[in-house]
Parts: structure tokens; C-alpha cells; sequence
């Protein structure tokens, strides 16, 4: 639960980093909905037929952070 938690509160963050920043919007916006996606999904992967596009979410962001490491 405190997963989704954290996901949650990920996601009210970029939008508001969406609203500081004009010139990234279109980054945290879609930063905001990955995590908002990843917070609405079922912890355990039962019975939700999207748990897989969590996987995916969930590599795009660790891509997304090691780019902004090597940046």
C-alpha cells in the first residue's frame, strides 16, 4: 500500500513541476501519468489485466533516471 502511496504523491509532484516548468511540460505530464498509472495498479498483479503495462512504466522510468544521471 505504501507503494501506491508513493506513486501517488510521484505524481502530484510532476504535475506541479509541470506547472513550474513550461519548457518540460510535456515531460512531467507524462511523467505524472506513469506514476498515476502505476498507483491505481493492484500491488499483488491479481486480477487486473493491465498489470504488464506496470512493467513496462516501470522500465521507462528507471531509463528515464539513468538518462538524467549520464546528462
Amino acid at each position: 500500500m505504501a507503494d501506491q502511496l508513493e506513486f501517488s504523491s510521484r505524481a502530484a509532484l510532476c504535475r506541479e513541476l509541470a506547472l513550474r516548468e513550461p519548457e518540460n511540460r510535456a515531460y512531467w505530464i507524462a511523467e505524472a501519468e506513469s506514476w498515476s498509472r502505476l498507483s491505481k495498479e493492484d500491488p499483488s498483479g491479481k486480477d487486473n489485466p493491465e498489470s504488464g503495462s506496470g512493467v513496462l512504466a516501470k522500465l521507462r522510468v528507471r531509463s528515464m533516471r539513468m538518462m538524467l544521471l549520464v546528462a
